[in-house]
């Protein structure tokens, strides 16, 4: 009985060795990993936030535009829907874009074309107004107000940069200013004759980029954009014109097909931007440094009529000395026509004070 159970326990430990033996070149086999297969799912979750939706709502209300001379394309920039009526769809755009175009092409964001029509534009404040007829409904841009924007907000700013290959591009960033002065020279003379006041932001606006809209997160529209700083030494410095200066242009443009701005009837020069010998063959003192040289006038205009004469030099608008033409003109703009105003002249040596009504 005891040499059964002696055997049974050798039998038992026999079995237990043949078993780790086993194990051991199993590991070994396998280079001692346990192998285990484990399989992965891949998910796709939709992406969506309060940008993403501002996006989706906009993009239809943005356009792309191709002017054409002679049938060739010489100039692209972007459009933003202004207002849709009876089939009519008015669009902003720059006044860049357009200019001298004979033909104008309309690309909305779900790839149809239509030839545009230019209702008018400003030279000035660099806006122009297109109408397409269309057979689709479209909406137009709901308008925010500029001047309550504030400086650190997001804004996006959507268009063609580049061209019309990359419509709908959609770039974002911070209001980083605003009521910017930027000088322009409007007839590349190397003299500015205008001072536009603009939104500033650091949101990528590339040429293509012109005429398109810069909006807020509500989705409004508060500015349409018009020109950046382009320089090695300069980064992120677009402008946008403020959408509360863009829609009494396009009321204007609407109605008549240009801006209706007051006249003195004069021509005239800057002196501060006359060089030495042009100040003698025109006859003015080396000391006089401001006011304008007046080199006609018009017969029967406003000037006329209040006794200014060619040769006469115009010291103050509106009781408001006279520095240079840029400031000139931008005083003589913010009057309506048939406004008064005082304007003195320096001639012979004496000054003289007169009322012109302008018209």
């Amino acid at each position: 009985m005891k040499k059964t159970g002696l055997y049974l326990m050798i039998l038992v430990l026999v079995g237990w060795n043949i078993f780790l033996s086993l194990e051991v070149i199993s590991l070994r086999e396998n280079g001692g990993v346990t192998q285990t297969t484990q399989i992965i799912e891949n998910k796709v979750t939709q992406f969506t936030t309060d940008v993403t939706q501002v996006v989706e709502n906009s993009l239809e209300k943005v356009v792309g535009i191709s002017s054409y001379r002679q049938g060739i394309l010489f100039s692209s920039g972007s459009g933003a829907i202004y207002k849709v009526g009876s089939g009519q769809v008015m669009i902003i755009t720059n006044n860049h874009v357009i200019t001298n175009a004979d033909t104008i092409e309309v690309i909305f964001a779900n790839g149809r074309t239509f030839p545009g029509e230019l209702m008018g534009s400003d030279i000035y404040t660099d806006l122009a107004l297109i109408s397409v007829a269309v057979d689709f409904p479209v909406n137009p841009f709901k308008f925010g107000d500029s001047a309550v924007s504030k400086v650190g907000e997001w804004v996006l700013a959507i268009g063609s940069p580049l061209g019309q290959e990359f419509q709908g591009s959609v770039t974002m960033g911070i209001l980083s200013g605003k009521d910017r002065v930027v000088p322009v020279d409007l007839n590349n003379n190397g003299i500015n004759d205008w001072d536009m006041i603009v939104l500033q932001t650091d949101a990528a606006i590339n040429p293509g980029n012109s005429g398109g809209p810069l909006i807020n997160l509500a989705g409004e529209l508060i500015g349409i954009n018009s020109m950046k700083i382009a320089s090695d030494t300069v980064e992120g410095m677009g402008f946008s014109i403020p959408i509360n200066e863009v829609v009494p242009i396009m009321e204007q443009l609407e109605q008549f097909g240009r801006v209706i701005r007051p006249v003195l009837g004069v021509s005239a020069v800057g002196i501060s931007d006359l060089s030495i010998f042009q100040k003698n063959v025109y006859g003015i003192p080396l000391t006089q440094t401001g006011g304008l040289y007046v080199t006609s006038v018009v017969i029967g205009g406003p000037a006329a009529q209040a006794g200014i004469l060619e040769g006469d030099i115009i010291l103050q608008f509106d009781n408001v000395q006279i520095e240079n033409f840029k400031q000139f003109r931008k005083m003589l703009y913010s009057k309506q026509v048939n406004d008064s105003v005082r304007i003195v002249v320096l001639r012979n040596n004496e000054q003289l004070s007169m009322s012109v009504r302008l018209q």
